[in-house]
C-alpha cells in the first residue's frame, strides 16, 4: 500500500538501538547518581557509629586502628576472591603514603568531632577544597578565575564565622579539624598529580593498609583503646563496613557514571547528613554563625567541584576524607 515501507539492514538497526541506547544511558545515570550519594549518605552516618564505639571506651586512635583493620582485611579477602592483584613497587609505595596522609586527616577529624562537636568539625574539614585550589593555583600552575578566587574567599569567610570570626582563638577541636583538611587536600593533591591508579579497588586497598600502618605506629607511640564491649565492636563494624566499605564501592561503581564533577558535588551531601545526625540524634547545638559559615564552606565546595573537580576514585574514600569521625 502506499505510504508504507519497511526498513531492512543497517538503518533498521539503527531505529532500533538509538533509543535503546538512550534509555540505557539515562538508566545508567540514575544508577551512578543514586550511587554517589548512597555513598554521601553512608560517609555522613560516620559521628553515630563512633560515639557508641566511644561508649564503649576506645579513643579516636583505637577505633581508626580497629575500623581500617576491618575494613582491610575484608577488602583483601575480595580481591584475593576475585584473583585481583595489589600493586607492586613503586606504585605500592605511593598508595601506602597516601593511605598515611588520609590516616592523617582521619586522626584530625576524629579528634576534632571528639574534643568540639561533630558540627564544626564537619563545617572545617569540608573547607579542604579550597585549600586544594589554592596550592593548585599558586604552586602547580592552574588557570585561575572570578569565581575560583570568589570561592576561596567564600570558603575563608565561611571558615572564620563557623569558629567565631577568631582564628588565632580557635579551640584545639577546631585546629584539630583545619589540620585535618590540610592533610585530606595534600593527600588529594599527591594522589591526582603523582600517582597512576591501575585497579581502583587494589589501589583503595593499599591505601587502607596505609591508614592501617599509620594508626599501628600512633598506638605504638602513644597508647590506643580498642572497644571494650560487644556493643562497641558492633559499632566499630557498622563503621567499617557501611561507613568505609560500602561507600568507597557504591561511589567507585557510581562515579564514572556520572562525571566526577558531578559526583563531587553530590559528595557535599555528607556534610548535610552528618550535621543532621549531630543536632537530632546525638544532642548537639548549631548556632547561627555556625550554620551560616557551613553554609558558605559547601557553597563554596560546590562552586569549586563544578570548575575543576578531584579525581572522584580517592576524593571519597576518607569521606569521603571526612571518610572519618
Amino acid at each position: 500500500m502506499r505510504g508504507l515501507f519497511r526498513l531492512e539492514g543497517p538503518a533498521a538497526n539503527n531505529l532500533v538501538l538509538q533509543p535503546m541506547n538512550s534509555l540505557s544511558r539515562r538508566n545508567g545515570h540514575a544508577k551512578g547518581f543514586f550511587l554517589v550519594l548512597l555513598a554521601a549518605f553512608c560517609y555522613g552516618l560516620q559521628p553515630l557509629f563512633a560515639q557508641y564505639a566511644y561508649a564503649g571506651g576506645t579513643d579516636p586512635v583505637g577505633l581508626l586502628l580497629a575500623r581500617f583493620s576491618i575494613a582491610a582485611g575484608v577488602l583483601l579477602v575480595f580481591l584475593r576472591w576475585r584473583g585481583i592483584a595489589l600493586p607492586v613497587g613503586r606504585l605500592a609505595r605511593q598508595n601506602l603514603l597516601l593511605g598515611v596522609g588520609y590516616g592523617l586527616a582521619a586522626l584530625g577529624y576524629y579528634s576534632a568531632a571528639r574534643s568540639t562537636s561533630v558540627s564544626l568539625a564537619i563545617i572545617l574539614v569540608y573547607s579542604f577544597p579550597a585549600f586544594v585550589t589554592a596550592v593548585s593555583i599558586t604552586c602547580l600552575g592552574e588557570r585561575t578565575s572570578a569565581l575560583k578566587l570568589a570561592s576561596l574567599a567564600l570558603a575563608l569567610g565561611g571558615v572564620t564565622m563557623a569558629t567565631g570570626f577568631s582564628l588565632s582563638g580557635a579551640s584545639m577541636g577546631a585546629l584539630w579539624a583545619l589540620f585535618a583538611a590540610l592533610c585530606y587536600g595534600a593527600s588529594i593533591i599527591y594522589g591526582t598529580h603523582r600517582i597512576d591508579h591501575e585497579n581502583p579497588l587494589a589501589s583503595a586497598a593499599m591505601l587502607l593498609l596505609g591508614c592501617v600502618l599509620t594508626f599501628a605506629l600512633a598506638a605504638l607511640l602513644q597508647g590506643a583503646s580498642l572497644p571494650s564491649t560487644p556493643f562497641a565492636w558492633g559499632a566499630t563494624l557498622g563503621l567499617a563496613l557501611f561507613a568505609t566499605l560500602l561507600p568507597v564501592a557504591a561511589f567507585l561503581a557510581g562515579s564514572p557514571r556520572i562525571g566526577s564533577s558531578a559526583a563531587a558535588t553530590l559528595s557535599t551531601v555528607e556534610p548535610v547528613v552528618a550535621v543532621t545526625i549531630a543536632v537530632l540524634l546525638m544532642g548537639e547545638r548549631v548556632t547561627i554563625t555556625m550554620l551560616g559559615g557551613g553554609l558558605m564552606v559547601l557553597l563554596a565546595a560546590v562552586f569549586l567541584a563544578r570548575q575543576d573537580p578531584v579525581e572522584p576514585e580517592f576524593a571519597s574514600l576518607q569521606g569521603g576524607a571526612t571518610g572519618d569521625q
